[in-house]
């Protein structure tokens, strides 16, 4: 499998985990309300764009198999 049939979210994970690292998020959103996330790998700055759903996949994958790496949730 090459790394463009990977989904996104594997590409953040193998990317981050790989080197044991939590990635920088922002969240950029337009008016009416449609967000994507950028995850941005603190050593080497390779970033990956997110949609809401894709996010959410992630965050609920490093919830479910409780990974030390990846991204951190925001706090609500």
């Amino acid at each position: 499998m090459t790394s463009d049939q990977l989904s996104v979210v594997d590409q953040v994970l193998t990317h981050l985990c790989h080197k044991g690292l939590y990635g920088d998020v922002v969240e950029w959103c337009e008016m009416r309300n449609d967000c994507v996330y950028v995850v941005t790998c603190p050593e080497c700055h390779t970033s990956f764009t997110l949609l809401d759903e894709e996010y959410e996949a992630l965050i609920e994958r490093i919830e479910r198999t409780g990974l030390a790496c990846g991204v951190r949730p925001f706090s609500a």
